[in-house]
């Protein structure tokens, strides 16, 4: 793209007249500054994404860079100089034509050679046309002037009265063709166009002759009122731009501001700075698209969110330092654990020593953080090993199911005898003899594993039926059928993993418990200083109460589960 910019200057430095190019070359200049800021910024990013200090950072400039910077300067010592240029000739043009209004007004007063006279005005007017421009401020004053001097001469010199008032009459018409064009610029919604075209149009009126005089002061109002109402047209479209950068200008002042309080709360989780390199991705997204403001202006507020967004990200990299080294000491844990993982897995001399070395590994690693892109794989790792181990322990036991067959007949019959047994309404002999079977059912050992679900399923089930017609304290039946919950577990295919869930089950409701009595005590300690009771302060009494009793009968399952959890270790 710079070869192409290059390629264009070179093209435009060849024109002779460096104004006529000035608006390409000054969108060239654009179409570069916007080109080498984003290699800048990228390259910048570059920089400090490989660990760099966005304040360290220089861009150098390339060849080709140099190249179109050379470029621009040769255009704008052109362009100078054909400015110096033609600003001479116009003060020579303005000398000239002040010359030939003051020949004209000087002619206008002759009296005598009207035919001369005529002719000098004539030879007058032909030079003030092959004259060149002068500068744009003089030029509405001298043209008025000119008018006023070539209106003068005609007015006050009455010759050849047919021939002049056929030349009015023509006039008219001329003038009122001009004016129509004029009227037709309202309309034309390229005001850049209209901006040239009055130009023209107004010296297409002042070459036209005089007209007749009962025209002159309809066709003039008509002229004053069109001209105005053009220059008002572009005086408002001018006020627009201006608006419109003033305001480009307060919407980016607002996302500066936006920009500041990014770094103004930190965050602390790497979730909350994606959420936040997002939002303030977004903020950037939205400067872009934020038209052009007053240069001066609009660098300082550029310049002001560019320093905002470069403190976020220089947060950002430090917090990810501080992550990469978390990680990686999380990595260097982990990994120790899965070298003693990999170890055990083939360690299957003693069952239950190995199962609980492994289990506590399980617990160490859900205590070290995350080990970040790393995580996955080495979990998968990790499982693999422990699962290799746990798998190989389940194929162990399933082999031993045929050694269970007499165990299976002796509680086909147990289950039979209680789907066969009826309460005989005394709850404490009803009780004793549930728990009788309860004990006979363990007793009566392990079966193949195939028929475990089947028979544990059928026998808790018609237990839970038994004790919810005998038991009427709902704690009592909550627990007997907790404890029924857990000999199920026991003689599960994944009884280990049923402990684990059920165990963090508990321990989550007893933490959030204990918070929640936290919570309400600190509460009641705003008030310890209160005159007697309110309601509030019973409210949190009794809440605190509940919470309480709610404690006492999550940690008696507690108890309970690794009561169940110990025999099922020792037996294993």
């Amino acid at each position: 793209m710079k070869a192409n910019i290059i390629s264009k200057l070179e093209e435009l430095l060849a024109n002779a007249d460096m104004s006529a190019v000035a608006n390409k070359v000054k969108d060239l200049q654009r179409e570069y500054e916007q080109a080498f800021s984003k290699e800048m910024e990228a390259a910048k990013q570059e920089f400090v994404d490989e660990g760099g200090k966005a304040r360290d950072f220089i861009y150098a400039k390339s060849t080709e860079d140099s190249k179109i910077i050379d470029l621009f300067d040769k255009f704008r010592k052109h362009k100078k100089q054909q400015d110096d240029k033609l600003a001479d000739e116009q003060n020579k043009n303005l000398e000239i034509k002040k010359q030939i209004i003051k020949d004209i007004s000087d002619l206008s007063q002759l009296e005598v050679n009207i035919g001369s006279a005529i002719k000098k005005l004539q030879e007058l007017q032909l030079k003030w046309k092959e004259t060149g421009a002068v500068s744009t401020h003089k030029y509405k004053e001298l043209q008025a002037e000119y008018s006023k001097a070539v209106e003068s001469f005609n007015y006050n010199i009455n010759i050849f009265k047919q021939l002049q008032d056929h030349d009015f009459k023509k006039n008219v018409d001329l003038k009122q063709e001009i004016l129509a064009k004029m009227n037709a610029l309202l309309e034309n919604e390229n005001v850049k166009d209209v901006e040239q075209l009055i130009k023209v149009y107004r010296n297409d009126w002042e070459e036209v002759g005089p007209v007749v005089q009962e025209k002159w002061g309809e066709l003039k109002a008509a002229y004053k009122t069109i001209v105005d109402s053009i220059y008002a047209k572009i005086k408002v479209y001018y006020g627009e731009i201006e608006d419109r950068k003033k305001h480009n200008l307060d919407a980016k002042k607002a996302l500066v501001e936006k920009a500041k309080t990014f770094t103004a709360e930190i965050p602390q989780t790497e979730d909350a700075w994606k959420k936040r390199t997002e939002e303030l991705i977004k903020i950037q997204e939205e400067y872009k698209t934020i038209g052009y403001t007053e240069k001066a202006p609009g660098d300082v507020v550029y310049r002001e969110f560019r320093t905002a967004c470069d403190e976020f990200f220089d947060k950002k990299k430090d917090f990810y330092a501080v992550v990469k080294e978390k990680n990686a000491d999380a990595k260097k844990q982990k990994q120790a654990l899965i070298e003693k993982a990999e170890a055990l897995q083939t360690q299957t001399e003693n069952w239950k020593e190995t199962s609980e070395k492994l289990i506590r590994l399980q617990d160490s690693w859900k205590k070290i953080p995350t080990a970040g892109p790393e995580e996955s794989r080495l979990f998968q790792r990790f499982r693999k090993a422990c699962n290799a181990f746990f798998d190989a322990k389940k194929t162990h036991f399933e082999a031993k199911d045929n050694e269970f067959a007499g165990n299976l007949v002796v509680k086909e019959e147990l289950l039979t005898k209680l789907n066969a047994f009826t309460l005989t309404g005394d709850a404490a002999g009803d009780k004793e003899t549930l728990r009788k079977f309860s004990e006979e059912w363990t007793a009566a050992g392990m079966v193949p594993f195939k028929e475990k679900q089947r028979l544990n399923d059928g026998f808790y089930k018609r237990l839970d039926e038994l004790y919810d017609s005998v038991i009427t304290n709902q704690s009592e039946k909550f627990l007997l059928k907790f404890t029924n919950k857990l000999e199920r577990f026991k003689t599960a295919g994944d009884s280990e993993t049923l402990f684990k869930k059920e165990k963090d089950f508990l321990r989550k409701n007893i933490d959030e418990i204990v918070n929640n009595i936290r919570t309400y005590e600190n509460n009641m300690g705003f008030f310890k200083n209160a005159k007697g009771k309110n309601d509030f302060i019973t409210e949190i009494e009794n809440k605190v109460e509940h919470e309480k009793a709610k404690l006492k009968d999550f940690k008696d399952r507690m108890k309970l589960l690794n009561d169940a959890m110990d025999s099922m270790r020792v037996h294993s």
